[in-house]
């Protein structure tokens, strides 16, 4: 039995598709054989959409980690200085519920605009891919994407509820742990922001 299955993979500069052969051997089961040719295709070429993913998806980074980073580095010492703490956690309530909106919506344009964005590099290769510079750079930077956003799915749906509802009973040990705990996520997520931040600069230049 023998069957041909097409996947196109849309390419800037070099657009392919790559066939795959799928056939049965005697006591062997089903092997893949795999060849890459190129086709002629515009789809990705138009300037108006490529600068309009380009645009949603600069939007979403600096509402995302543009937004962590002023929360982190002016916000929190700031109410954390002046409000006491049934104060402090009404605020962190009433905050967070507008900042994870925030997040979430910039994680879904993150996704839906970079994988186009990604195919449409004369880089790409595949989604995952370690062939060049560029790829393995772009893999990396993805990692520490996934591992912030974890970060922040953990804080807004676990922490800051918890803190919200200790502060409004007044200090306490387990308050002041908590809170130690929060910092510390929010210097993590800020050094990997940074990071994600220099690793999408080196990417211009590979």
């Amino acid at each position: 039995m023998n069957r041909n299955i097409s996947f196109y993979f849309l390419n800037q500069r070099h657009p392919r598709s790559v066939s795959t052969d799928i056939y049965h051997r005697p006591n062997y089961g089903i092997s893949f054989v795999f060849s890459a040719q190129n086709t002629n295709t515009t789809m990705i070429h138009n300037p108006i959409l490529q600068t309009s993913l380009d645009f949603l998806h600069l939007m979403a980074t600096i509402a995302w980690i543009g937004g962590m980073f002023f929360n982190f580095l002016v916000v929190m010492p700031t109410v954390q200085k002046v409000l006491d703490p049934p104060t402090l956690g009404k605020f962190m309530g009433a905050m967070f519920k507008r900042v994870r909106i925030v997040v979430y919506v910039s994680l879904l344009i993150l996704f839906v605009t970079g994988i186009p964005m990604k195919i449409a590099s004369e880089y790409y290769v595949s989604i995952i891919n370690f062939d060049n510079t560029w790829e393995t750079v772009g893999f990396i930077k993805h990692v520490f994407v996934a591992l912030l956003a974890m970060l922040a799915i953990f804080n807004f749906e676990i922490l800051t509820p918890k803190v919200a509802k200790l502060a409004a009973n007044g200090p306490s040990p387990e308050l002041a742990a908590i809170k130690k705990k929060q910092m510390k996520m929010g210097a993590v997520s800020f050094l990997f922001g940074i990071t994600i931040i220099f690793l999408s600069a080196m990417m211009n230049y590979l």
